[in-house]
Parts: C-alpha cells; sequence; structure tokens
C-alpha cells in the first residue's frame, strides 16, 4: 500500500447536504477499495485563483489516506466524473513524506481538538458568569429593584 494525498474543490453553490454526500461518496470509494484513512478533511471555502467554470470560490476538501493504486484509480475516475468536483489533484507521497504528513495531520486534529475545548469552556464559563451576573441583579420577587433604595418605599408598606 502507498500513502495519498487527495484535494478536491467543489463549488460553492453546493449545499451542505450535497457536499457531505459527495465527500461521503468519495470517501466510500477508498474504503470499499480496502484504503484506511489518515485525514478526511473539509479545508473550507477559499478564492480560487483564477475563475474555473465560472467559480471565483470553491470548498476544498483533503483526503490523505494509504490505499492500493487501483483505488486512486477508481477515486480519480469518480472525481472527473462528478460535475459537482471543479478541480483535483491526486499525488502519491513518498515514505518520508508520507510519515511526515501523517504526523502532522494527527498534531493538527490534537491542536483542533484543544481549541474547540477552550472554546467550549470560555463559553460555558461566560455564561455562567451571565448567570451570575443576571442572580445579582434579581431580588426575591424576580423583580430588577433588587438595589433600589429602602428609604423610596411607598408610605403603605410601613
Amino acid at each position: 500500500m502507498h500513502t495519498y494525498e487527495t484535494i478536491f474543490i467543489t463549488p460553492p453553490t453546493l449545499t451542505d447536504d450535497e457536499e457531505q454526500t459527495l465527500v461521503g461518496a468519495m470517501a466510500q470509494v477508498v474504503t470499499d477499495g480496502g484504503g484506511e484513512f489518515t485525514v478526511n478533511e473539509r479545508m473550507g471555502r477559499r478564492r480560487l485563483a483564477y475563475p474555473i467554470r465560472k467559480h471565483d470560490e470553491g470548498v476544498y476538501t483533503r483526503f490523505l489516506y494509504d490505499a492500493m493504486p487501483d483505488v486512486t484509480k477508481e477515486l480519480e475516475r469518480r472525481i472527473r466524473l462528478s460535475d459537482n468536483v471543479i478541480r483535483s489533484l491526486t499525488v502519491r507521497l513518498e515514505e518520508d513524506w508520507a510519515a511526515a504528513a501523517k504526523v502532522e495531520a494527527v498534531e493538527e486534529a490534537e491542536r483542533r481538538v484543544r481549541a474547540q475545548a477552550e472554546r467550549d469552556a470560555a463559553e460555558a464559563e461566560a455564561r455562567l458568569r451571565g448567570d451570575a451576573d443576571d442572580r445579582d441583579t434579581l431580588d426575591r420577587d424576580g423583580d430588577d429593584d433588587a438595589d433600589a433604595d429602602p428609604d423610596d418605599r411607598n408610605e403603605d408598606e410601613d
């Protein structure tokens, strides 16, 4: 088995469901052929260097996988037949490049998980601070007059 990297660009006009279906179908070609994914990554929407099929932007997707050469040929055939892929490139990585790419992919995934966990923790902390601030301003009745001056009460209440 060899390590391959395939990057393909889909038009930005596809809905998320259509894009996920397309990427899933392309990934299925690799897994059905006995390939093993290291990375199946949506790289996001980017501006193209020049218009391709009248599109100025595209959504990039990257596959890094180990497979036999016939799997790669089938994947490229399916990509060429698809009207929803505007450009693609597949390269076979040399052994040392493949090892480095896999290590980098794992480290990048770990960085993303840590960053997402930090964002989630910050959001949760902000929500807790917001709830605590709201509780400080409410009195027992649930009114916002908890910090009102007690001398300003009506005479009837005494």
